[in-house]
């Protein structure tokens, strides 16, 4: 073959090739990106304002000396380019610092952005408006307040009480984003439904078309658990669509024959399938498809997403096999803290920058976990905690530098800083711990078993104290450094599970006792009517709430829509319903209304939890001595809890309302950190702008403890009671030993006269 005609066939191959390349190509480029008209429609902007609160603090921020500072946390949208930020930063200045010389600056992840003058005329009460260069914000962003504070006196030292500033409640991070659009890719998972960067609860639409069955409706509940153990913190809610497609980012569930109108010329599926498409109608939204020929395709597609993710990629994917290799355990959620062996501080967060901090006035290293909400501390002697930290040294021993240690806010002990805490190399040095004397650092302290809740926070707080040398001799500052040791431990190995039911305080902090299987392998949720929506959103909002309380979706979970004795007799019952459904062990509850018939039982005394006395809430003061009857016509919902009628160790926690739609009273307060903290007892009323707890009825214990433990338990709520069987024993035992004594005396008698 000439020279000429390779020539002429490889220029051929060329143009077959790239007229390949461009009828391939536009197939490959819709799979993974929007159309250039949906990148035009997708650019709309998004306005965001938050506050204080939302920022990670309470309702303001204390600045203590100078060179103090307080860091606002936000994060970036994948979706979304920020294009606009703005702190409006509110302030009061102490009425002592130096007009001239005393100022505020601002950093926006380590970059300067701005300094703020004390104003002579509204120190006490300042705000102003500071734009934040956008260019140096990343996925996760930080703004940084620090003081800059100068008293008027020639000597003064930078930890001068009289140096203070105060971020008041107005202050509020304003920020403009322009949506991007994203690629059907299903490699980016979960996001863009859930987006970690993104910090404010989740509000994730679920459209549920056609005549939804309990196999959808578990496809759902599995898919929610899994996005609310992603929210975690943040806080889950799914609201319920039919046939409307929202106009933001949506999980639809459909099968062949049941889908909504919009998407009714859909290709038909073959299998189990996943694929994300755009919105027909906002190209900036991204649909979910849980796909399948039936509703069983439905639950397998839904634990392949939940359980295979990291294996997804391009638009469409089919499931072929999902299960779970291994039945769960017992108390082996994800986010529990194993009881089984001690846990480092280094397996308790993201990263261990977290426990080391910097300055003069650090922020507290924060260690947070959470417990079984049935884990048996009564008459401990504490939770053992191996502590091992270091710090720079003070300038001279009894300065006044200190590291306190608090868990749920409630103070345990404050140890002194020593001048042996670094010099170059860590060092041993010596703290006094919970009366023990001085003790190496190493030492093992112990946290009073009674502060411990199911959700907990270990704080440590270095404060390094400042000196001066003298008349007008003031030491320059240092920075300051702290960390607590990785390799610190916290043990709760030897506590048994022993829990005095019901108990919704249980339930409202942990989902417990649903969470005890992390997959909800023991729990049945019955929807008596599980047509209605308002029923329907408060079941998946309760998955996502057990996902985020667990740390795992709820693969195992079984789903009824009546009370069947012998599918309910070995699980724990969650009842979602309204009108008054409560068909099976209601007739000796102390809460029973349907849509305008109301009755309460009221206790003696209302203990608000089992810390309140010291062995658990006394018979006497549960009992009910107060019986009401009303009729009403206003919204009205509560939760209630019981034992289940067909297992005496098993429970029943009812979500019961009046009308459908007084059940959002109940989730607006399951999503409210103030109001959760209010619930306890056997039975929580909610109306419009309150809700009252009530610990009343019959109690009964879930839990194995050991003999001689569950005696001294149960018995000690009866000292008097205790005392003369203690009598009696003691008795029996010296009439016993009497008798035998006497025998013992008796046969040397007869064999001394023989």
């Amino acid at each position: 073959m000439s020279q000429r005609d390779k020539t002429l066939r490889a220029s051929n191959t060329c143009r077959w090739l790239l007229l390949l390349w461009a009828v391939c190509m536009p197939t490959w480029a819709e799979q993974l990106m929007p159309a250039p008209s949906e990148w035009r429609q997708a650019e709309e902007l998004r306005r965001y304002d938050y506050s204080l609160t939302e920022l990670g603090f309470p309702q303001s921020v204390l600045l203590r000396g100078s060179e103090s500072s307080a860091g606002l946390s936000f994060g970036s949208r994948l979706d979304e380019l920020v294009e606009e930020a703005t702190l409006d930063l509110g302030f009061s200045f102490s009425p002592s610092l130096v007009p001239h010389l005393s100022h505020l600056k601002v950093y926006l992840n380590g970059e300067f952005m701005s300094a703020v003058a004390v104003d002579p005329e509204k120190r006490l009460q300042q705000k102003v408006s500071i734009p934040l260069n956008t260019r140096y914000l990343a996925d996760f962003n930080q703004v940084r307040v620090q003081l800059v504070g100068q008293p008027p006196e020639e000597c003064y030292s930078p930890d001068s009480p009289s140096i203070w500033a105060e971020l008041t409640g107005d202050t509020r991070l304003r920020t403009v984003s322009r949506v991007l659009p994203v690629a059907n890719n299903l490699q980016q998972l979960p996001a863009p439904f859930f987006d970690r960067r993104d910090y404010r609860a989740l509000q994730l639409p679920v459209v549920l078309s056609g005549e939804g069955s309990l196999e959808r409706l578990h496809a759902a509940g599995i898919v929610t658990s899994w996005f609310g153990a992603l929210a975690s913190w943040r806080g889950a809610s799914f609201p319920v669509e039919t046939e409307r497609l929202p106009r933001q980012h949506a999980l639809v569930f459909m099968t062949n024959t049941q889908r909504p109108s919009a998407l009714q010329d859909f290709p038909p599926v073959s299998a189990p399938t996943l694929q994300m498409i755009s919105h027909p109608e906002n190209p900036a939204a991204k649909l979910l498809l849980i796909q399948g020929r039936d509703d069983a395709d439905l639950v397998q597609a839904a634990r392949g997403l939940v359980l295979g993710s990291e294996l997804l990629s391009g638009p469409v994917a089919e499931i072929q096999r999902a299960v779970q290799s291994e039945p769960r355990k017992p108390y082996d959620a994800p986010n529990w803290l194993p009881t089984d062996r001690p846990v480092r501080f280094g397996e308790l967060v993201d990263n261990l920058n977290q426990l080391q901090v910097e300055g003069r006035t650090p922020p507290p290293v924060r260690v947070g976990f959470q417990l079984p909400p049935d884990l048996f501390t009564w008459r401990s002697r504490g939770i053992p905690v191996e502590l091992d930290y270091r710090y720079s040294p003070p300038v001279e021993d009894g300065s006044g530098s200190q590291m306190s240690l608090s868990i749920n806010e409630q103070f345990i002990e404050a140890f002194n800083l020593t001048r042996k805490g670094f010099s170059g190399e860590a060092k041993r040095f010596r703290v006094p711990l919970l009366n023990d004397g001085f003790l190496s650092a190493n030492q093992r302290l112990r946290i009073p078993a009674f502060k411990v809740g199911s959700r907990n926070q270990l704080e440590f707080k270095f404060d390094f104290a400042g000196i001066n040398s003298g008349e007008c001799k003031s030491l320059a500052p240092a920075q300051r450094y702290a960390v607590v040791d990785a390799d610190s431990t916290v043990d709760f190995t030897g506590f048994a599970h022993y829990i005095e039911m019901p108990n919704l305080r249980a339930f409202a902090n942990a989902a417990y006792p649903f969470t005890r299987m992390a997959d909800l392998s023991e729990t049945a949720v019955l929807l008596p009517d599980s047509k209605n929506k308002e029923i329907i959103q408060t079941y998946l909002q309760l998955m996502g709430f057990a996902g985020a309380s667990s740390g795992y979706p709820a693969l195992a979970m079984a789903l009824y829509d009546d009370w069947q004795e012998a599918a309910l007799k070995d699980r724990d019952v969650l009842l979602i319903a309204a009108n008054g459904q409560l068909a099976q062990g209601g007739e000796d509850l102390p809460l029973l209304f349907d849509r305008s018939e109301r009755m309460l039982q009221k206790p003696r005394k209302n203990i608000v939890s089992e810390s309140d006395t010291w062995a658990g809430a006394a018979p006497t003061l549960a009992s009910a001595t107060t019986e009401v009857e009303v009729r009403a016509s206003g919204p009205f919902a509560a939760l209630l809890g019981m034992r289940s009628p067909y297992n005496d160790d098993r429970s029943v926690v009812a979500v019961l309302a009046a009308q459908p739609s007084d059940m959002a009273m109940v989730r607006e307060a399951l999503a409210d950190s103030g109001k959760i903290a209010e619930m306890y007892g056997s039975v929580v009323v909610f109306r419009e702008g309150g809700q009252a707890s009530f610990n009343v009825g019959d109690k009964y214990y879930v839990g194995k403890l050991r003999v001689w433990d569950l005696i001294w338990y149960h018995f000690s709520r009866y000292p008097m009671l205790l005392g003369i069987i203690s009598i009696i024993v003691v008795l029996m035992l010296a009439v016993v030993l009497w008798r035998l004594l006497s025998g013992v005396a008796r046969r040397r008698l007869q064999q001394g006269d023989e």
